[in-house]
């Protein structure tokens, strides 16, 4: 009726005045908050009369370490990423710009060293150089998503089966794990280098396109109705994203990231997976009780004796359907993801097919097959056997780049890549008169299965240090804040899979899937992000150091905005939502993308310093 559109009409202003507002005083808070150093400064030399000689060392020693926190900030830096600091417009040095690069720019990638190709091997067609960078980008980034897909995630679905996981408990554990593992390695790799303002960029800019672009997305293209949305879970993945969101907030605000700190997320996480747990068995207990009361004891007995006296005369396959079922099985496709070709799938799928072909065939000559579901075959046997060489070599490659094909044993000649070998030949031996072309052991399925787990991460890892030095790369070379280039290629380069596949799964029928999708993949990769990265920066690489952030400096100030958009989206969501009985109409599906082109404007303007 008329009189309910002007209601509704009207409750969407007042949430649109009350989002403002919000942004309003989210801008200024976080623009002018945090730790105030320059009042320690002042301070630190007044000693009050009436102090004791404990509580003056220990504010003295407390006062100290922000002052030479903020020594650090104000020369440009983190106390822990100092390795770049004198790599000052590195291509702007005429003869001398190998050497400078070489002398000055650190680079922590496995297979090249990215500003030197471009400075030293083109130095007359940089451009050339850029433009090839950028295409190596675009490859790392879908080699990352499919690893994740093709060779991380079958060892996390054999691992759920062994242990005979729900399909809600293992979405929100394995497998969100194994979804966000390109988040998760990268925001490691880039943690490991003291990169904050990447990690942070690349996390939150992923939010923010998923929660606001891929969402809005899903409204406009599919009928998203209140019977097809989850609307206790809908809540739950909001109040907890809400929390995540403040917790990062809490936690980068006042400049200091101690261990104790990082820990909040796991804990987070667990409290989120406990809560689901709970939610599951009371539902599953509510509806088992309104079933048994819903059928008469008669009936029940009745349709118990029929199901026996069925069993009893008539057999649970029939031959000819078996015949049939074995027949099919037989004329089966043989299917390796990203060695057999991919037909039925649209263009884009098969020239990605192509162009991954060699990396393909490297990836399952160093990856083992587990038979995560039950399908088996000579080609799968032999990929095994042939696997511990590869294996140990990439190992090898991971852990020491190409200088590791030179390291011997002390003094000898005997070198480590020959070890390598040695040890790869023996396991491959092991395997040829072990594993059966037929039917893969349960005992040797858990090995491989280990195997392939640890050498999927191995292959994560390369890759997401690959993706962190070309960012890191072009950031160096053009001056740019490695936070606007994770905030916009890192993170929308990781969130187009979830674009295509919320989008499809919505158009498909099933919209409420791809809403629920839209809130708890990024929480999930926020959680499992940071909780593993900053946890293994902090007590692996640091010792129990506590890791400094110059949230004042000028690279955060994109972080902060990113902060700003994506607590406004959650915010204006979970009004949306319930207001309009979880039927969001598609104009805030444009209003929602809409907020993110704002964003970006906002982000260029200030890297333009406009």
């Amino acid at each position: 009726t008329l009189y309910e559109m002007q209601g509704r009409r009207t409750i969407v202003r007042m949430i649109s005045i009350c989002t403002t507002l919000l942004v309003v005083t989210l801008y200024a808070g976080l623009m002018n908050g945090g730790v105030d150093h320059s009042i320690h400064e002042k301070r630190s030399d007044l000693v009050p009369d009436d102090i004791s000689l404990t509580s003056y060392i220990s504010r003295h020693l407390l006062e100290e370490e922000v002052t030479n926190k903020t020594k650090s900030c104000k020369n440009g830096q983190s106390s822990d990423d100092s390795d770049n600091a004198n790599c000052i417009n590195p291509l702007d040095h005429g003869n001398k710009t190998c050497d400078f690069v070489y002398n000055y720019c650190s680079d922590d990638a496995v297979l090249a060293n990215y500003l030197a190709f471009v400075a030293c091997d083109l130095p007359h067609v940089k451009a050339l150089g850029f433009v090839l960078l950028g295409i190596w980008l675009l490859y790392l980034i879908s080699l990352l998503a499919t690893t994740a897909d093709y060779f991380f995630v079958p060892p996390l679905n054999l691992l759920s089966k062994k242990l005979r996981l729900s399909p809600s408990i293992a979405g929100i554990t394995l497998l969100a794990f194994g979804n966000g593992a390109p988040d998760v390695f990268t925001a490691f790799s880039a943690l490991k280098n003291g990169d904050m303002p990447l990690v942070l960029g690349a996390l939150i800019g992923a939010s923010i396109f998923i929660s606001t672009v891929v969402l809005g997305s899903v409204i406009l293209f599919s009928n998203v109705t209140s019977d097809k949305i989850d609307k206790i879970d809908f809540v739950r993945d909001v109040v907890a994203y809400m929390i995540v969101v403040g917790s990062v907030i809490a936690v980068a605000f006042d400049g200091v990231v101690h261990l104790y700190e990082a820990v909040i997320f796991p804990i987070i996480y667990i409290l989120y997976v406990a809560t689901a747990v709970t939610i599951s068995y009371i539902r599953n207990r509510w509806s088992s009780r309104h079933s048994s009361l819903s059928i008469s004891p008669h009936k029940s007995i009745q349709n118990h004796n029929e199901i026996e006296s069925a069993s009893e005369k008539t057999p649970l396959v029939d031959g000819n359907v078996a015949n049939i079922k074995k027949k099919n099985e037989v004329n089966e496709r043989l299917e390796l993801p990203g060695l057999t070709w991919p037909r039925g799938k649209n263009i884009l799928v098969k020239i990605q097919w192509a162009v991954e072909l060699p990396f393909s065939v490297l990836r399952w000559i160093s990856i083992p097959p587990c038979s995560h579901d039950g399908k088996w075959s000579e080609w799968h046997r032999w990929f095994v056997v042939v696997s511990p060489v590869p294996m140990m070599v990439i190992i090898l490659i991971a852990g020491f780049g190409w200088h590791g094909f030179k390291i011997t044993f002390g003094h000898t000649k005997f070198r480590v890549f020959e070890l390598c070998l040695i040890i790869g030949v023996l396991i491959s031996v092991v395997f040829f008169f072990t594993v059966s072309s037929k039917r893969l052991h349960w005992v040797m399925q858990i090995i491989l299965g280990g195997l392939a787990f640890i050498m999927s991460i191995v292959w994560l890892n390369i890759e997401a240090n690959e993706v962190v030095s070309v960012l890191e790369t072009f950031g160096l070379a053009f001056n740019i804040d490695t936070a606007i280039l994770g905030l916009t290629v890192l993170a929308v380069g990781n969130s187009v899979g979830d674009w295509v596949a919320d989008t499809a799964v919505a158009r498909a029928g099933e919209p409420g899937m791809g809403v629920a999708s839209c809130f708890g993949s990024p929480l999930l990769n926020d959680v499992l992000g940071l909780s593993i990265a900053l946890i293994a920066k902090i007590g692996i690489y640091d010792k129990g150091k506590s890791f400094h952030i110059c949230i004042h400096d000028k690279e955060y100030t994109k972080v902060k905005l990113s902060w700003i958009f994506l607590a406004s989206s959650l915010v204006l969501s979970a009004l949306v939502f319930p207001i309009f009985k979880f039927k969001p109409p598609k104009a805030y599906g444009i209003v929602l993308i809409y907020i993110y082109v704002v964003f970006m404007v906002f982000s260029i303007l200030d890297e333009l310093d406009i």
